[in-house]
């Protein structure tokens, strides 16, 4: 068994050796204009501009971020329980309806959630123009499929004997089958739907950095006009609601067997459901398609985008993908690893912290003032903001990690470092490696968001595809990303499934 987890072990560093040729290309990029800029840009952040006018910016955007995020979580947390119903295999079993459409629902909400809430935001902007509506749009479509597929994972754990019981007194079908999944449905929604809120405000930022508005588009505004300081006053504005948001959800009990709570939850439940069918009809029906000539453009629109260059670009978007995948893996474990210490532990932390504050489209921006573009660069913006996020896993089990084999070990003398790597770290490499299996599924989406800054990948040419109405050649770019993120979603569910 020991041997086992060595083996782990092993694999959890055996991804940073992607940083050697990474590494490389970086140094051979590498040019000395930018760095008094970057120099100015790290110095601002101890130095941010407050007066009252920027203050009253920040209340107005951070306003409008938590006003996108919310009601984008709200709607999302909601018709995901409701899809994540229609696609688990208990609702099927309970009303006796044929699997083909099991399968149906499912393989719908894979292609949805394939697509990143950037690229659909970038759609919809191209279509409908800027505003509101389009970024509350663009991210509950995915998130609607991803909180699906979550919902429904823990549906299928309920047994189906329990239905049977249930069965066997001649209850409703329906009634059954909402008995059978409140439960869990709840204690879904609190171990993660509110996590699911900090996601959707940090969706609303990156899109934000599109033009959609709140404190995204005031930070993108300030990088543009190179005002440093104003910049970190929005990322520190930003820091201090995600901060405060998780300290209220520490806060917030949920109790099931809560009559008030439960007729509230039902009453929310259905006031969002008619609210967001009303509202879908009306931006709909009401919307200008100003920039979008019609339908018809999709079939007479040519494609310049050769066979070559098209597998060129899938290329550089899997190789994107495995090298910010590597970094995100090894990274955390490796810096803790060497520097485990209690003040190192801080400011390790506190980093991770930046890395996912910050988001990566301005880090990106930001490396490129000293590197030329390359798929090293958005593999290093993209690895590292995983890796940020990662940590913050990591750090939260080896916290609650049993310390007793490490005690053991540095009382025979061995060293602190290999104490921890065997007596601590071994025991959690494997769910370690498990939860990066999953989070490599959202690295791939996410090579969207670099690739278009960075000008590699599939992303770059569907920034230039859009530019230039080229809408056969969005179609045939928006396909070849759904076929590389559901190929490597599958490739990671096998990999979890044999880690748990």
């Amino acid at each position: 068994m020991n041997k086992l987890k060595l083996n782990y072990t092993s694999l959890s560093f055996l991804p940073i050796l992607v940083c050697i040729p990474l590494g490389y290309q970086l140094i051979t990029n590498i040019h000395f204009g930018g760095f008094k800029l970057f120099q100015e840009f790290l110095i601002s952040a101890f130095n941010p501009k407050i007066d009252n006018e920027i203050i009253f910016t920040v209340i107005n955007r951070l306003n409008e971020t938590i006003v996108i995020g919310f009601f984008s979580w709200l709607v999302s947390i909601i018709f995901g329980a409701i899809f994540g119903i229609l696609s688990s295999n208990i609702f099927y079993k309970i009303l006796n309806i044929p699997n083909f459409f099991y399968g149906i629902v499912r393989s719908f909400l894979t292609m949805v959630r394939s697509i990143h809430e950037v690229v659909w935001g970038i759609l919809l902007m191209q279509i409908y123009g800027i505003n509101f509506s389009v970024g509350i749009i663009a991210i509950c479509i995915p998130y609607i499929a991803v909180n699906s597929k979550v919902f429904a994972e823990q549906l299928e754990t309920i047994e189906y004997k329990s239905f049977e019981s249930i069965n066997q007194i001649n209850a409703p079908k329906f009634s059954s089958l909402l008995t059978l999944i409140w439960n869990p449905i709840i204690n879904t929604f609190k171990n993660f739907g509110l996590y699911r809120l900090e996601c959707s405000i940090r969706s609303t930022v990156i899109l934000g950095l599109f033009g959609i508005g709140g404190i995204g588009t005031s930070i993108f505004l300030s990088f543009q006009t190179l005002n440093f300081r104003e910049l970190w006053t929005y990322l520190w504005s930003l820091a201090i609601l995600i901060i405060l948001s998780g300290l209220i959800f520490k806060k917030i009990k949920f109790y099931t067997t809560n009559k008030i709570l439960s007729i509230f939850f039902i009453a929310v439940f259905f006031i969002t459901i008619l609210f967001s069918f009303s509202y879908f009809l009306y931006f709909i029906f009401n919307i200008n398609f100003e920039n979008f000539n019609s339908v018809s453009s999709l079939f007479k629109s040519s494609s310049d985008l050769g066979l070559f260059d098209f597998l060129k670009l899938i290329s550089e978007t899997i190789i994107l993908s495995l090298l910010s995948t590597g970094i995100a893996i090894s990274l955390p474990p490796l810096v803790i690893g060497i520097f485990n210490n209690n003040t190192s532990k801080i400011f390790i932390k506190i980093f991770a912290f930046l890395l996912r504050l910050i988001p990566t489209p301005v880090v990106l921006l930001t490396l490129l003032t000293f590197n030329n573009p390359s798929i090293s660069l958005a593999a290093l913006t993209l690895g590292l903001h995983n890796a940020g996020i990662t940590s913050k896993l990591l750090f939260s089990n080896l916290d609650s990690q049993d310390k007793r084999n490490y005690i053991a070990m540095k009382s025979l003398g061995i060293s602190k470092k290999t104490s921890w790597l065997l007596g601590i770290f071994s025991q959690q490499s494997k769910s370690y490696l498990a939860y990066c299996a999953y989070r490599s599924d959202i690295i791939i989406r996410e090579t969207a968001i670099v690739g278009v800054i960075g000008s590699v990948g599939l992303g770059w040419q569907l920034q230039e595809s859009l530019s230039s109405f080229a809408w056969q050649e969005v179609t045939i770019v928006l396909i070849a990303y759904c076929s590389i993120a559901i190929v490597g979603e599958l490739i990671n569910g096998k990999i979890k499934n044999s880690l748990t």
